[in-house]
């Protein structure tokens, strides 16, 4: 029986020992195909994580075109450059592991046919980040995003679908293996069984019907231990790959995310909870929280044990103050995660840094309390009716303007009586009807008579709020523009005596840098000498239009006075470089090589620091009788209307005023004073000798001048409310407005807005739009040919075009193509040309975010193209 007993245990040894040994070689093959298997869903995850990070991108560039604020820029600017980072991070970790892939020439196919769309949307964002304040860099960036990221997303959806065929057979393969591996574990505990139990079965049922008892149960007993010891290594295969997963969640989640332990113990935390606190280069696994931070309050850690003890926590916005006096806003989540229904294993904790939202509200607030505070200081102010109720409200702004306390109320029924009688109450009470009967909005400068008797012009802006085709609510802005009227009509006479006095004869006014170099050549010079402007400035110096044998002895004569050599272009300015000036007669040159007499008047143009910085020479041929004297000067400059648009409403108003209240009284008071005396003058001398006041003067107001009109000339960006328009409402409004030169020149307009008869756009640009370009066609319309013009509207790639064609005289695109848009650039002859309707064409059509282009042959025509 001890033999039997012996030989059983060592077969039963050699059978457990077998079973054993299967086991753990099963269990070590699947555990490499489980983590085959998690591989594969890592790979799906980062993939995944790709066409999600296109896509925020994305956003992220259209973000920034939208929002002009600077902070927000600069928020969605390293937000940008994250997602770039983390995007060419996991492209490289993708395209790495996948040369362990069996199916990687595939994938990298895959890869290879993406990489031109996605190297076009990536170097596009990363464009942003180098250059984030060109705004045609971001345009153009925006175009490629906008093209490639459809293409992007379609590649990259390609290759996760590619990954999760590969992470489906490798689950196919581990199936078949299972059932192979499983079939071969039987056939061996079989063959065991025949080979080891079945001779000891016939021994011990010849020994003892007990003992065979025994071993049956023993037998039973090793089949429930073998089961449970299954079960024991599926539940740990089962809770390693649980595990895996989440650390892989936690890790790669978008935000900040951290898990602990009972003892608060880093078990895993994500890449945005490293990156915000700092964290991303030090190893935090398994260390305490408080020891990472350990200025930690014991508020916190008050909170900490009651969310262990099965609390929930949530902060959505405290202020964090750190050590080194930096405040932090976040948002907080505290929570439990359990191991079991009933037994808690740490905590998730969760937060959102929302420092910069906290500061872009505050800016905003700040920013609304200064724009408070400019309207007050630029005189505008704000008004609303409620048409339903019949109630008016002014702003403190408006009731200064009509001079009523702060606390009056006006009437319905009598707000009109302040607008004056006539054309003013005439013109707004037609704006509000309009406004409250069709919608139309308004913006008209009218006078008033304030409630103490005073007249004071206003520009009144109003825009009705309508429901279901009622108006219920008028509101809009008072604008006190008393000072502007006033300076317009002086401007206005200025301009007028202006034009007066250098209109009575031929006066030729030549200016000079510091070297003698022409910089103006007026007409007049043009008209007496028969050289161009072209021919002189930047080319010649006034030695050309003089005798030689005058200069060379005038100079001799200077030498002698002021003890020094003097020749060349000295020999002029030699007084006004001693603050003097210097009048006599001269002999002037044509261009044909006739000469004439000159009475001329050399001075120094002076900076505003009394620094020289030019020379002007004013010449009066005085071979001709009074009565046969040519003009003086034509104008530098046209006026522009002083009412255009303005774009800051605020600095423009302040420098507007400072310029016409201040600027302006001293030239328009010294000419008229020059003026009087000029018409009082009875001698050539006496007129000579003005005519270098004049020229002081002349400068002065020129100044000004230009400077109103870089003022004037800015775009408003408060115009750029937009609407559904009709193209063909448009061009029948525009026709109205011109109808005068279009009866004048016969021009045939034609247009076809059959393929897009409406845009949605601002409706003082469309029409700004279609009048420069249809006058502009009239304007220069060949003489050989009836005009004609043909408008068409299109849509072509996605965007909406308007081309207008006309058979004019064309434009050299070749000499003026890159200055066609440009400010005071005209291109022909015309005594209307003025060099401003394209230029505020241009500055418009981009103001609203589209483009304008021109083709042109010279005698055959234009087409100007306007993509919206």
């Amino acid at each position: 029986m001890d033999k039997l007993e012996k030989s059983t245990k060592k077969r039963y040894l050699f059978f457990i020992t077998t079973i054993v040994l299967s086991i753990i070689l099963a269990v070590l093959f699947f555990q490499n195909r489980i983590d085959i298997l998690t591989s594969d869903v890592h790979l799906i995850n980062i993939a995944g994580r790709q066409r999600m990070l296109s896509q925020r991108i994305s956003k992220h560039v259209f973000a920034i075109n939208l929002d002009q604020g600077v902070i927000a820029n600069k928020v969605y600017l390293d937000s940008l450059m994250g997602l770039t980072s983390e995007w060419q991070k996991n492209q490289n970790y993708l395209i790495a592991a996948n040369k362990d892939l069996p199916n990687s020439d595939k994938i990298d196919d895959l890869f290879n046919a993406s990489r031109p769309s996605t190297t076009k949307l990536l170097n596009a964002a990363l464009k942003i980040l180098d250059n984030p304040n060109s705004p045609d860099i971001l345009g153009s960036s925006i175009n490629t995003i906008r093209q490639e990221e459809s293409p992007v997303l379609t590649s990259m959806n390609n290759i996760v679908l590619e990954y999760q065929n590969t992470a489906e057979k490798n689950l196919s393969d581990l199936y078949s293996i299972t059932y192979l591996v499983a079939l071969i574990v039987a056939m061996v505990i079989i063959g065991q069984f025949a080979l080891v139990f079945l001779p000891l079965i016939k021994k011990l049922k010849e020994k003892s019907n007990s003992l065979q008892l025994a071993n049956i149960a023993l037998e039973t007993s090793n089949k429930e231990i073998q089961e449970k010891m299954d079960q024991v290594n599926d539940l740990q295969a089962d809770l390693k790959v649980k595990e895996e997963h989440n650390k892989i969640f936690i890790d790669k989640a978008p935000n900040a995310m951290a898990m602990f332990d009972n003892d608060m113990r880093f078990l895993a935390a994500s890449d945005r909870w490293r990156s915000d606190y700092n964290l991303s280069d030090k190893e935090i696994t398994g260390k305490s929280l408080y020891e990472i931070f350990p200025e930690i309050e014991e508020e916190w850690k008050k909170i900490h044990q009651d969310c262990l003890a099965g609390a929930i926590h949530h902060e959505d916005e405290i202020a964090y103050k750190w050590p080194d006096g930096r405040v932090q806003w976040l948002s907080y989540d505290i929570r439990p995660w359990y191991i079991s229904p009933d037994t808690i294993g740490g905590l998730l904790i969760y937060t959102l840094d929302i420092t910069a939202i906290k500061e872009k509200e505050k800016e905003k607030l700040r920013i609304e309390e200064i724009l408070d505070k400019t309207n007050e200081v630029a005189r505008i102010g704000t008004w609303e009716v409620d048409t339903i109720n019949g109630k008016i409200h002014w702003s403190t702004v408006t009731c200064e303007i009509h001079e009523v306390p702060y606390d009056y109320v006006p009437e319905l029924e009598t707000a009109i009586n302040f607008f004056k009688e006539g054309e003013s109450r005439d013109k707004i009470q037609l704006a509000v009807n309009n406004a409250i009967e069709k919608g139309i909005s308004y913006d008209v400068e009218v006078e008033l008579i304030t409630a103490k008797g005073n007249s004071r012009w206003a520009r009144a802006i109003g825009q009705a709020e309508m429901v279901d085709g009622q108006c219920v609510r008028l509101y809009g802005v008072f604008h006190n523009i008393n000072d502007i009227k006033v300076t317009e009509n002086a401007l206005n006479k200025a301009n007028e005596e202006l034009s007066a006095i250098f209109n009575v004869g031929p006066i030729s006014i030549i200016g000079t840098d510091m070297n003698g170099l022409i910089t103006h050549f007026n007409k007049g010079a043009e008209n007496l000498l028969q050289y161009s402007a072209a021919e002189m400035i930047g080319k010649m110096t006034p030695e050309i239009i003089h005798v030689r044998e005058e200069v060379e002895k005038h100079g001799k004569e200077l030498s002698k006075i002021f003890g020094k050599t003097i020749s060349g272009f000295d020999v002029f300015v030699e007084h006004a470089r001693r603050d003097s000036f210097e009048s006599m007669e001269w002999t002037y040159v044509r261009k044909d090589g006739t000469h004439f007499p000159v009475q001329l008047i050399t001075t120094a143009i002076k900076g505003p620091n009394g620094d020289i910085n030019g020379f002007l020479g004013v010449a009066t041929d005085i071979s001709e009788t009074v009565n046969n004297r040519k003009k003086l000067i034509e104008a530098k400059e046209n006026l522009e209307v002083l009412t255009k648009k303005l774009t800051n409403q605020n600095r423009q108003l302040a420098d507007f005023a400072h310029i016409t209240s201040h600027n302006l009284r001293s030239p328009v008071a010294n000419l008229q004073t020059l003026s009087s005396f000029y018409k009082d003058s009875e001698s050539e001398e006496e007129r000579s000798e003005l005519f270098e006041k004049f020229e002081i003067v002349i400068d002065h107001l020129s100044s000004t001048l230009n400077t109103m009109v870089e003022v004037i000339q800015t775009t408003d960006d408060s115009t750029k409310a937009t609407k559904e328009l009709s193209f063909e409402k448009t061009l029948i409004k525009t026709q109205e407005i011109i109808s005068s030169q279009i009866e004048q020149s016969g021009a045939i307009i034609k247009s076809d807005f059959s393929k897009v008869p409406t845009v949605v756009y601002n409706d003082i640009y469309l029409d700004s739009i279609f009048l420069n370009l249809i006058s502009n066609a009239i304007k220069y319309k060949s003489e050989d040919r009836i005009p004609e013009i043909y408008l068409e509207s299109k849509i072509e790639n996605g965007k909406t075009i308007l081309s207008i064609n006309d058979n004019g005289l064309g434009i050299n695109m070749d000499k003026h193509g890159h200055k066609l848009f440009g400010l005071n650039k005209v291109f022909h002859s015309h005594p209307e040309a003025k060099g401003v309707g394209l230029y505020m064409t241009k500055v418009q059509i981009e103001a609203m975010g589209g483009s304008i282009f021109a083709t042109s042959k010279i005698d055959v025509g234009s087409t100007f193209t306007v993509v919206f």
